[in-house]
């Protein structure tokens, strides 16, 4: 066994090739092989963990072979070739099966990667003992580098796809950042401006001047929101998160935020109730954490039609935990994965015309993680959501 076998292994998984369809690079060289060399059968083999597989064969049918039987086994220990005359006088596979079926000859040379990492070997094997001539041996070293080569090629070229299909998901990522804070800019700016406009142009009552500026004065909260959001996105991606950590109770919190959110439950007819009753305590952030569960209860509010339900609540059966339980629209199967993701609005969001640039649930990830917490979603389209924090109580 190679001293480095993990490391080879990672190299030779990491071309690729393994179990692919036969190529006609590979099969010129075993073909190749066989007849510079002289021999019935010429092979392109990649050692694997338990076997050894022929990405190209000439003059056997079979597709591979249990490494403990392989002869190539013996020659990836090295970078050089390994020839065996006479495999009947050599005591290391005088008794493989293979040797006694009639196997006799063998000579292979190393197909090494990186300079480093012996993957496996263009070979060629015979049924009558021999010995190649120096020039068949330089033949078959070159053809063990040709191959190297072509599975360096392939591994380049598979991580530059890779690459492009990251490159280019980042620029559609990218454009979907720009349009959704750019939307999300725009709107509250164009009706600041749209009121500002008309304050100044026209000639208004106290009661309709009262009411642009109030509307303008939501409008600015948004914006002021959504740039909180922004920067506290920015930092995360630099740095981590900074609390401020004292003893807390999860009920009062819990109750803090359902009776801020209770106007906003009432305007959308939707029932808001805080199931907590005996003090939950828990070591936190209440800043932090309020902003999360604020950000959820806020959240399920808006995803909850008419005449539906929310309840929150709080625990300490094991670690402190708080859920937050809806019966609104719920999220798909295909966004559910997603949801965590920075900058993702699911398709019900656009649907039901929520407003937000998808950075929400990002953060609330980021604060109970920060806690050494975490957050578990589940949810069902037309049934509900539940979003569970749960703390750690060290």
């Amino acid at each position: 066994m190679p001293v480095d076998e993990p490391a080879r292994l990672a190299a030779l998984h990491d071309a690729g090739v393994l179990d692919t369809a036969p190529e006609e690079d590979f099969d010129d060289i075993a073909l190749l092989a066989s007849e510079i060399c002289g021999t019935p059968m010429g092979l392109v083999s990649l050692v694997d963990s338990d076997r050894q597989w022929f990405k190209a064969k000439v003059g056997l049918e079979i597709a591979e072979v249990p490494r403990d039987l392989s002869f190539c086994s013996h020659a990836i220990n090295g970078h050089d070739l390994l020839e065996v005359p006479d495999a009947t006088t050599d005591a290391r596979f005088a008794d493989n099966p293979y040797v006694q079926q009639g196997l006799r000859f063998y000579a292979g040379a190393p197909v090494v990667l990186d300079g480093t990492y012996s993957v496996g070997t263009v070979c060629v094997v015979d049924l009558e003992p021999r010995e190649l001539t120096e020039a068949q041996r330089r033949a078959l070293r070159s053809l063990a580098r040709h191959a190297a080569v072509q599975l360096e090629l392939r591994r380049y070229a598979r991580h530059a796809g890779e690459i492009a299909d990251r490159m280019r998901q980042l620029d559609r990522m990218k454009d979907s950042f720009l349009a959704t804070v750019s939307h999300e800019l725009r709107t509250p700016l164009s009706t600041i401006r749209g009121y500002l406009e008309m304050l100044l142009e026209g000639d208004f009552d106290g009661e309709t001047s009262h009411r642009f500026l109030s509307v303008m004065a939501r409008n600015s909260d948004r914006l002021l929101r959504l740039i909180d959001e922004l920067l506290l996105v920015a930092r995360l991606t630099d740095e981590a998160m900074e609390l401020d950590i004292t003893e807390l109770d999860l009920a009062d919190l819990t109750h803090q935020v359902t009776t801020g959110c209770r106007a906003l439950a009432e305007h959308k007819n939707v029932q808001l109730r805080d199931r907590t009753q005996a003090p939950v305590p828990a070591r936190g952030d209440a800043k932090r954490l309020t902003q999360a569960l604020n950000h959820l209860v806020v959240n399920a509010i808006k995803f909850t039609g008419e005449g539906g339900q929310i309840i929150v609540g709080a625990s300490a059966d094991g670690e402190p935990e708080m859920t937050i339980t809806d019966n609104g629209v719920g999220i798909s199967s295909e966004d559910l994965p997603h949801v965590f993701d920075r900058f993702y609005r699911c398709a019900s969001a656009d649907l039901m015309a929520v407003q937000g640039p998808g950075l929400g649930l990002a953060i609330v990830k980021s604060i109970i993680e920060a806690h050494h917490g975490s957050v578990h979603l589940s949810s069902e389209p037309g049934v509900g959501t539940t979003v569970r924090l749960t703390l750690s109580s060290r």
